[in-house]
């Protein structure tokens, strides 16, 4: 027979209880470390850093006084107090959960000095469009903070072995790039910045990681020279096949302002100087609307998803683009709300003729 309810509760807020205490011991073990090294250390239990610890340990908590709060019996003069408890609880459980969400990209390297450890290891986080990295000497569970690392476009240098080691005079140099390869701002074999740590002599490194080196990702391959001469004329045609597949995509038939349907073929196509080089820009601007504007515009992505162009994003306006082909950048906006129209503009590289 199936315990009663009351024992059912005891269980189920005993378990609730040892979950709340080996959370609230992660916590003081972790704040412990903190404050006996003035800040400068903190636990690493394997991908768990400090921050990911706390919130996690503190989600734990939480969740779990909830639980325990609900399954205790309390007489009913307190039932207010209970039920004002769960609610607090649970808030603050909503909050751990949250910043849960803002640790889980989070990738632990050793660094490696050929193929054997230096005794460093790197946590990296991305979030949106940024990362960023903490350098840490690790010793057992316990790791001090020694440097700081960043990376662009959710780039994790350290994860996609981007970065390489020197060792002068008792010093490690690390230089690492800030992008990933292959891009206009970090071409192949670059690195735009570094940090130094010594080197921790009292120490055997351990060997044989090279197999384990998680390979940089295969970027598009550059385009370093165009089999002819790119013309306005050439430019136009591809612009204008895509703009065509754009719209076709749509919902509906796609109009412009008036009401008037659209013609891809006859879009005017206007010159433009290029600001970083000489020579000038074809660029296309089209203001229009369909059916479903907001299902328009992610029908209108992926035409260019399939097309081969990379993603990225800015406030309120979607990007695709590219590094080597004439049609350069696309990017959209629903402002629907406000004028009931998509906004598109394309525009190519820059054409010297």
């Amino acid at each position: 027979m199936p315990p009663p309810a009351a024992s059912r509760r005891r269980t189920v807020a005993r378990v609730a209880g040892a979950f709340f205490a080996l959370a609230t011991a992660i916590v003081v073990g972790e704040l412990g470390v903190s404050v006996a090294t003035s800040g400068e250390a903190s636990l690493l239990i394997g991908p768990l850093d400090e921050r990911s610890l706390l919130t996690g340990s503190m989600l734990i908590a939480f969740a779990a006084l909830c639980v325990g709060l609900w399954s205790v019996d309390a007489p009913r003069w307190m039932l207010a107090l209970k039920i004002i408890g769960i609610v607090l609880a649970a808030g603050a459980g909503a909050l751990a959960a949250f910043l849960v969400m803002l640790s889980i990209e989070v990738k632990v390297t050793p660094l490696l000095q050929g193929d054997c450890d230096t005794g460093y290891v790197v946590v990296e986080r991305s979030f949106l469009m940024g990362s960023s990295g903490t350098v840490y000497r690790q010793d057992g569970l316990v790791a001090t903070s020694v440097a700081r690392t960043s990376g662009n476009n959710a780039y994790q240098p350290f994860a996609m072995d981007g970065y390489a080691v020197a060792d002068a005079d008792g010093t490690l140099t690390v230089s690492y790039a800030v992008n990933e390869p292959n891009t206009n701002s970090n071409p192949a074999g670059t690195y735009a910045a570094s940090f130094s740590v010594p080197v921790l002599a009292d120490r055997t490194p351990h060997c044989g990681y090279e197999a384990q080196r998680e390979p940089i990702r295969s970027p598009s391959p550059p385009v370093t020279s165009a089999p002819e001469p790119m013309t306005a004329a050439a430019v136009d045609d591809q612009m204008t096949e895509l703009v065509t597949a754009s719209l076709d995509a749509s919902s509906g038939t796609a109009v412009d302002a008036s009401g008037a349907p659209i013609d891809a073929a006859a879009l005017p196509i206007r010159s433009v100087s290029c600001a970083e080089s000489p020579g000038t820009r074809r660029e296309l601007q089209l203001d229009f609307r369909t059916d479903d504007n907001t299902r328009s515009v992610a029908d209108i992505l992926k035409v260019w998803d399939r097309a081969g162009y990379e993603q990225d994003r800015a406030m309120q306006e979607d990007i695709r683009y590219s590094e080597g082909r004439p049609v350069e950048r696309m990017s959209v906006r629903d402002t629907s709300s406000i004028d009931g129209l998509i906004h598109l503009t394309v525009s190519s590289i820059c054409i010297v003729e």
